[in-house]
Parts: C-alpha cells; sequence; structure tokens
C-alpha cells in the first residue's frame, strides 16, 4: 500500500496520511494538479510549444513548452534536428502568422505573395495555407520547399473570410506533382482497386486483366494504399512509382 501511494504521489497526486503516530492509517487526497506529470525532453518541450503557437495559443506555449527552458524567443524556436526541415522557412512563417504579416519567397521557380491562414503537419512536413495574390482559391504550400522568405510588416495580410475545405481522402490532396500511374488488377478485384486509389482517367481490359491509369497527387498516401491491397494489385508504370515502391519495401526489411 505506501508504495502505491508513493507511485501516485510521484506522478502528481497528493495523499497524506493523517492518523496520529502508531494508529491504523487513515489517507487522505489533498486538492491540487493531479494530472500525469510529464518529462519532456527540451526538443520534445520546444515541439510542444511550436504546435501551440501554430495553434494560436502562445500562452500555453510559453507555460509548457519554453518555461524554465533556455529556448530561443518564437521567431528562432528549433525543432528537433533533422537534416531534410527547412526551420528557417518554418520559423518565418510562424512568426508571420502571429502577426499576421503577408509572405515573400520563392517557390517551384516562382515568386509568390502569400498572405497566411495556417499550417499543419504533412507526409512532407509543415504545410502553410495562404491566399496567393492573383489566385482565386487557398493553396497550400510545403515550408521546406521554400526559399528566400520575406516576412512583411505587421497586419499586412488579408484575413481570412472562408473556411479552408480541404478533400477528406489523403490520395486527393495535392502534395507531389501529379503523375499518371498505370496499375493492373483483375475483373474480380476492380472495384476494391477503384475504391481505394480512385476513378481511373484511363481503363482497357484484355480477358482476364484490368489496366488502369490514376492520376496520383500524394505518393505516400498512393503506396500505402498499394500495400493495403497487396496482391490484388500491380503497378506497371511510370518506373519512378514503381523504384519508390521497391525502396520503401527494402527498407522495411532492414
Amino acid at each position: 500500500m505506501k508504495r502505491l501511494i508513493e507511485d501516485l504521489n510521484g506522478v502528481g497526486w497528493d495523499i497524506r496520511n493523517t492518523a496520529p503516530p502508531g494508529q491504523t492509517a487513515v489517507y487522505r487526497a489533498f486538492a491540487g494538479d493531479n494530472r500525469l506529470r510529464l518529462t519532456l525532453t527540451p526538443e520534445q518541450r520546444t515541439e510542444l510549444a511550436r504546435a501551440a503557437l501554430i495553434a494560436g495559443n502562445a500562452a500555453f506555449a510559453e507555460r509548457a513548452g519554453i518555461e524554465g527552458t533556455a529556448a530561443p524567443p518564437i521567431p528562432e524556436l528549433r525543432t528537433a534536428p533533422l537534416a531534410e526541415r527547412n526551420d528557417e522557412a518554418l520559423n518565418k512563417v510562424l512568426y508571420a502568422l502571429e502577426r499576421h504579416c503577408r509572405l515573400r519567397f520563392l517557390y517551384k521557380r516562382r515568386q509568390r505573395l502569400v498572405h497566411p491562414h495556417f499550417v499543419y503537419p504533412g507526409t512532407s512536413g509543415w504545410h502553410l495555407v495562404g491566399h496567393e495574390d492573383g489566385s482565386e482559391k487557398d493553396k497550400q504550400f510545403v515550408t521546406d520547399r521554400m526559399s528566400d522568405v520575406r516576412v512583411d510588416l505587421p497586419r499586412t495580410a488579408d484575413p481570412r473570410h472562408e473556411p479552408f475545405r480541404d478533400e477528406v481522402d489523403p490520395l486527393m490532396w495535392a502534395v507531389d506533382e501529379p503523375v499518371d500511374v498505370t496499375v493492373e488488377t483483375t475483373p474480380a478485384h476492380r472495384n476494391q482497386v477503384e475504391t481505394l486509389l480512385g476513378t481511373p482517367s484511363y481503363h482497357e481490359i484484355d480477358d482476364d486483366v484490368v489496366r488502369l491509369t490514376i492520376r496520383v497527387t500524394h505518393r505516400a498516401a498512393f503506396r500505402n494504399r498499394v500495400y493495403e491491397l497487396g496482391p490484388r494489385v500491380r503497378v506497371l508504370a511510370p518506373e519512378t512509382i514503381r523504384s519508390e515502391l521497391l525502396l520503401e519495401l527494402e527498407s522495411l526489411l532492414d
């Protein structure tokens, strides 16, 4: 019993024996914060603070992520070191979101002027959703692919009037450059393949074989669906998609 009380007190409870010495123990739980205490590394605390800033809760970021640590100011917040992550661009995006600044950056070889709305994590990294000048609808930009990012003065960004409507199915997200992928299945499995991989833009039937051409804009989601289908589908082309599938499968064997 004593060990159990010690364990509970160790995770935030305040339970004390109120009986006089030598008498049967009488345990009483005192009011306090009995939520489980989490031990986070400095990198994890900084990442939690970053997530709170993205959600627009600066007070929580300061209380849960930065308080008691040596984390630098918001524009220079760092996440766990990843060589492929463009922290500088993401930091500027977060700074612009908090202060309602326009963003100027180079993306897919074109200069962009964007009014940022919010960011969210995706399979390709952090995605910025915002309105680009000259566009009729909101767009998504992967922060890792931004370069020459510049932040305008505070309150220069236009507010977001319409809610952002994204596709529910990740397979429909415009994460990668579109590519037409040819897959092969049987008539018996055709409905399952089309349900998971999407409506084909072209199909042909040759005896007991069905070939489908499917437009893919999210390669990671597409690969996951192919794994789910297993032997019911074969990827025929292009070779780049086949190579990605083989490399990922080989990595799972290591």
